[in-house]
C-alpha cells in the first residue's frame, strides 16, 4: 500500500507534458505537445504574465502547476523561486548566501525537478537538494569544500543537474576529481573519476551497444564517457575538441554523435564503434559552422541549429554565413538564413511540427516550419517589447520551457509566459 501511494504521488507530480529539467522531457529540446499556434494575431501572442528577476541566464522547469527558476542576487545569494504557473506569482523560495560573481553575472542552470525534490547548481559549485514539501534543503554539497582540488570554470559552473536512476551526476573539475556520481537522496559519493579538464557543457545520457553512458565534452579533453552506476570509464576521445565547450553533444542514432560549439571549433559528426570491450570514435564529416550555446535539433533525418557564435555576430559579412542552418546527416549544408534573420545565440524547442525560436539578441519569438527546401517563417513577434528593437545583443540565451501550450521565456532580468495554444 505504501509503495502504491508513493507511485501515485510520483505520477501525480510528474506528467507527460511537464518540462521538468534541462532541455525538456527527453533532454533534447523536443516536446510531444500538439495544438500549438502556427501564426500570430497582429498584436502578437497573448502574454499571460511577466515577472522581474535579477540579471542572469537560468531557464525554467515546469512541473504541474509550478514553475521553478534559479535566480541570483549579485555578490549575495542564490535563490530558487517557485512560481504559480497560471499567474507567475511567487509561491515560495529558497535562498543561500554566495559571495563573489562570475563574468556575465547571474544564475546559469535549469532546475531538475522530481516528485519530492528540486536540484540545482550555483555558479560557484554549491549543489542543492530542496525538499518540495518543506521548501528547505535536504542537503547542500559545496564541491570546493568536499573536493579541495575543485576549480570553478571561467564563467562559473553552468551545468544543470543530471539524474539517472538514483544517481546525481556532478562535476567538481579538479586536478584529481573530474566527474562524480552521488546518491540523490543523501548526497553521499558513490563514485568519482580522475581529472577531465572543465566545461560549461552539461553531462548528457547516451546509449551505445545497449550500454547506458554519461557523456561530457570538456576543455582540452574532448569527449568522455562513464557508466552511470559505477563510474567506470568507457571511453575518451579527442575527435572533437572545443576550447570553451558550452553546447552539449547529441546522440543521432545507435552509431553517431553530433558535436557542435562556438569559438571556431565548428561541428563534427562522429561515428561510435565498439569491438569487444573497446570503443573507437572517428570523424565522419565536419563543418566550420557551429552553435555556441544550444544543441541542434534532429528532425526527420536532418539537423537544424543556429550557427552563431562570438566570431560571426558583429560583422555583417560574417553574419551572412550564420543564422539558422539545415544539414543532412552526410554533412551537406542545404540552406542557411544568414543575417535574415540571424537570431543570435537563442534557445529553441521543436514541438507540433514547428521550431519555436527565441532570438538571442532581441528576444523576438519566431515560429519556423523545418523544411529541407528552405527557411519558412510562420510567425514572429517582439514579445519583450518594442523598446528592444534598436538594441544590440541583449544576451537572451536562456533555455526555453514549454508545458500545456504555454512557453516560458527569460530575458536576463525578466521572465514571461506566452500562450501558444490554439
Amino acid at each position: 500500500m505504501k509503495a502504491l501511494l508513493l507511485l501515485t504521488l510520483t505520477l501525480g507530480s510528474l506528467q507527460a507534458n511537464d518540462w521538468s529539467h534541462f532541455l525538456g522531457p527527453n533532454r533534447d529540446g523536443t516536446s510531444k505537445e500538439t495544438g500549438l499556434l502556427k501564426s500570430f494575431p497582429k498584436a502578437g501572442p497573448e502574454i499571460l504574465w511577466e515577472i522581474e528577476l535579477e540579471e542572469g541566464f537560468g531557464g525554467a522547469a515546469v512541473v504541474g502547476d509550478e514553475v521553478f527558476v534559479v535566480d541570483r542576487v549579485k555578490q549575495e545569494k542564490d535563490i530558487l523561486r517557485c512560481l504559480d504557473f497560471a499567474t507567475g506569482k511567487e509561491e515560495w523560495s529558497f535562498e543561500n548566501p554566495s559571495e563573489g560573481e562570475p563574468s556575465f553575472p547571474g544564475s546559469r542552470s535549469v532546475p531538475t525537478v522530481e516528485a519530492d525534490a528540486v536540484y540545482f547548481i550555483g555558479p560557484f559549485g554549491q549543489v542543492f537538494r530542496i525538499n518540495r514539501k518543506t521548501h528547505k534543503a535536504d542537503w547542500i554539497i559545496d564541491m570546493h569544500k568536499r573536493y579541495p582540488d575543485a576549480k570553478t570554470p571561467h564563467w562559473g559552473y553552468a551545468q544543470s543537474a543530471l539524474i539517472t536512476g538514483d544517481i546525481l551526476i556532478l562535476t567538481p573539475f579538479g586536478k584529481e576529481t573530474g566527474i562524480i556520481g552521488v546518491d540523490k537522496k543523501t548526497g553521499k559519493e558513490i563514485w568519482k573519476s580522475g581529472p577531465i579538464g572543465d566545461t560549461h557543457s552539461t553531462p548528457t545520457m547516451m546509449n551505445f551497444e545497449g550500454e547506458e553512458q554519461v557523456v561530457i565534452l570538456t576543455t582540452g579533453g574532448g569527449l568522455h564517457s562513464y557508466a552511470p552506476k559505477t563510474g567506470k570509464k568507457l571511453w575518451s576521445s579527442k575527435a572533437y575538441e572545443n576550447r570553451i565547450p558550452i553546447t552539449i553533444p547529441m546522440q543521432v542514432d545507435g552509431k553517431r554523435i553530433f558535436a557542435t560549439g562556438g569559438y571556431d571549433a565548428g561541428s563534427k559528426m562522429l561515428t561510435v564503434k565498439k569491438t569487444g570491450s573497446e570503443y573507437k570514435i572517428e570523424t565522419a564529416w565536419e563543418s566550420k559552422k557551429g552553435s555556441q550555446v544550444h544543441p541542434a535539433h534532429l528532425i526527420d533525418g536532418y539537423l537544424y541549429f543556429l550557427a552563431n557564435e562570438n566570431s560571426n555576430h558583429k560583422a555583417k559579412a560574417k553574419r551572412a554565413k550564420g543564422g539558422l542552418v539545415c544539414f543532412d546527416l552526410e554533412g551537406k549544408e542545404l540552406w542557411s538564413t544568414g543575417n535574415e534573420p540571424f537570431m543570435g545565440r537563442g534557445s529553441s524547442i521543436f514541438a507540433d511540427g514547428i521550431l519555436i525560436i527565441q532570438d538571442g539578441e532581441k528576444g523576438t519569438l519566431r515560429l519556423v516550419e523545418p523544411l529541407t527546401k528552405g527557411f519558412k517563417l510562420l510567425a514572429e513577434a517582439n514579445v519583450f517589447g518594442s523598446d528592444l528593437e534598436n538594441k544590440k545583443d541583449l544576451k537572451y540565451w536562456s533555455n526555453l520551457a514549454l508545458s500545456k501550450g504555454r512557453l516560458i521565456m527569460r530575458g536576463q532580468d525578466r521572465m514571461i509566459c506566452v500562450d501558444l495554444k490554439k
